[in-house]
């Protein structure tokens, strides 16, 4: 029984709404809605842009500075690669002007001309 009176309420309830719905005045639309909305779409698309240009520079900013530090740590090995080569032929240098290897010495003061 409680069915019945839940469905008779039910339906008594759409009756009222739908006869509210047809007392209603039809809306009359102003005639500037559509350009305030257009504007209103630009605003918020350009809006949007402009985060969009932040996070592009930001990385652009990012692969800079990354292309610096490996610019910089490229450098960094090429000046030690070039220090362990003068430092090299230095040794070597040295060595070869040294007492012991003075034998390998190709001039020769004992000759007169």
């Amino acid at each position: 029984m409680n069915m019945k009176n839940n469905k008779v309420s039910i339906a008594s309830e759409v009756e009222k709404t739908m006869r509210l719905a047809d007392e209603m005045a039809p809306l009359e639309v102003n005639h500037l809605f559509r350009v305030r909305l257009m504007q209103r779409i630009e605003l918020e698309s350009v809006g949007g842009t402009h985060s969009l240009d932040f996070r592009l520079a930001f990385i652009a900013l990012l692969v800079i500075i990354n292309l610096g530090s490996t610019v910089l740590s490229l450098q960094t090995k090429k000046q030690q690669a070039s220090a362990i080569s003068s430092e090299v032929l230095e040794n070597q240098s040295y060595d070869y002007t040294n007492q012991e290897f003075a034998y390998y010495d190709q001039t020769n003061d004992n000759q007169t001309p």
